[in-house]
Parts: C-alpha cells; sequence; structure tokens
C-alpha cells in the first residue's frame, strides 16, 4: 500500500476503539514548546494535489509565519512566549506547550491574492499541504494553498474567497532564501516575519539590505 492509499484508508475508515491505559500526565514531556492553535480541516486528497502536496507534521504549522504589523500583538506575544517556554523548558523536552491563538483576519486581501503572491515570485501555487501526526496522516488542509518562491523556501497557508487569512514558511536550506522572501512580501505588503520557536520577529529591510530584527 503505498502512502496515498494509506492516507485514503486512514481518512475514509472509522478506526476501532484503542483499549485505554493510564499515564501519569506529570510525566509527560513534549518535543515542542509551541504550537500554532489554528483549526484546521482536512480533505482526502485526489491523485492529482496529491503529486504536488507538501508534506510535514502537524507541529509546524506556521512555526514561521509573516503577519501584519498591527492588530496581532507580536512583540507582547513574543514575550509573552519566551517566559513561559523558559519556566517550562526540562531536561528532555518540555512540561507544557504555548498554545499560539492569533485572530487569523484577512492580511492580504482579494480572491486572487494567493496567485499575486505567486506572481510576486513568478511562479505557480502548487497544492494544499498535507499533514500528519506522529501516528497517522491526516490529510490535505482544506482551503489551504502552497507556493515554492525558490528552490528552498515554502509558503504555505490558508485563503478564501476574502483573502489569504494565514501565511506561513518553511526553509529547507539556505536561510538567504528566507531572508528574500520576506523583504519581497515585507515591500509588497508590509508584513512581519515572525519565527516562534527562535524567538524573534523581522520587522522591515533598511536601504543597505539589513534586516531589522526585534527578540523580547
Amino acid at each position: 500500500m503505498n502512502w496515498l492509499d494509506l492516507l485514503k484508508s486512514s481518512l475514509g475508515s472509522r478506526e476501532k476503539e484503542a483499549g485505554s491505559t493510564s499515564v501519569d500526565v506529570a510525566s509527560i514531556n513534549y518535543s515542542m514548546p509551541t504550537v500554532a492553535a489554528d483549526r484546521l480541516t482536512f480533505l482526502v486528497p485526489t491523485e492529482a494535489s496529491f503529486e504536488s502536496a507538501p508534506h510535514f507534521h502537524e507541529d509546524e504549522w506556521c512555526q514561521i509565519e509573516f503577519l501584519p504589523k498591527t492588530g496581532y500583538g507580536v512583540k507582547a506575544l513574543l514575550t509573552q512566549y519566551k517566559e513561559f517556554e523558559r519556566a517550562h523548558r526540562v531536561q528532555y523536552g518540555w512540561s507544557q506547550v504555548f498554545s499560539r491563538e492569533l485572530p487569523r483576519g484577512v492580511m492580504i486581501e482579494g480572491g486572487d491574492a494567493v496567485e499575486r503572491i505567486a506572481d510576486l515570485f513568478e511562479t505557480t501555487p502548487i497544492s494544499a499541504p498535507i499533514l500528519f501526526t506522529a501516528s497517522c496522516p491526516l490529510g490535505q488542509v482544506e482551503g489551504g494553498f502552497a507556493i515554492r518562491p525558490s528552490s528552498d523556501v515554502l509558503l504555505y497557508g490558508l485563503a478564501d474567497q476574502r483573502g489569504i487569512t494565514a501565511l506561513g514558511a518553511m526553509l529547507d536550506g539556505d536561510d538567504k532564501q528566507l531572508s528574500q522572501a520576506f523583504a519581497a512580501l515585507h515591500s509588497a505588503h508590509n508584513l512581519l516575519l515572525v519565527d516562534w520557536r527562535q524567538q524573534f520577529a523581522l520587522g522591515g529591510v533598511d536601504a543597505g539590505g539589513r534586516l531589522a530584527i526585534w527578540r523580547p
């Protein structure tokens, strides 16, 4: 059975109920200090949509993301998260997870917003991401999209008829490529770039090409 067949099987049938097991929650540590609290829904991919779709773990969703400069309280949230992360860091991981709840308003308006972002990088959109957990596939993100502006950067997110409501990024190598993507999106749409796990935000680019970095 290939991966697509496994995904369809997992999403298209009821799972058998597993037996209950008692676990001391105090003994559980987490490998990720923070996750996005977005309420995603999933679809079974078609052969065509599966072909070009990026695949990644659900915990990676919007760990690096673009946000508007106002209305999201990024500095306050980063400061709050830094204190939380330090307080709950243990020898192996974290004792609790910081759940980021953002309003997810429209940050780039228009039903053609995804195509305009793709045009900015002279490329075309690809299929929506397919997410998975450690134990099973979840499916293809409903209302999702993805764009590859360069070889080592993936942009992805959520969009509807109003425009783009979430815009995440993944880096697979050359961080200069992500800086270039940020410079283009900041210039075109005045967006911040926030790396939650690394606890910083990029707020702009000066005339000399230097990035304005803010850390709590």
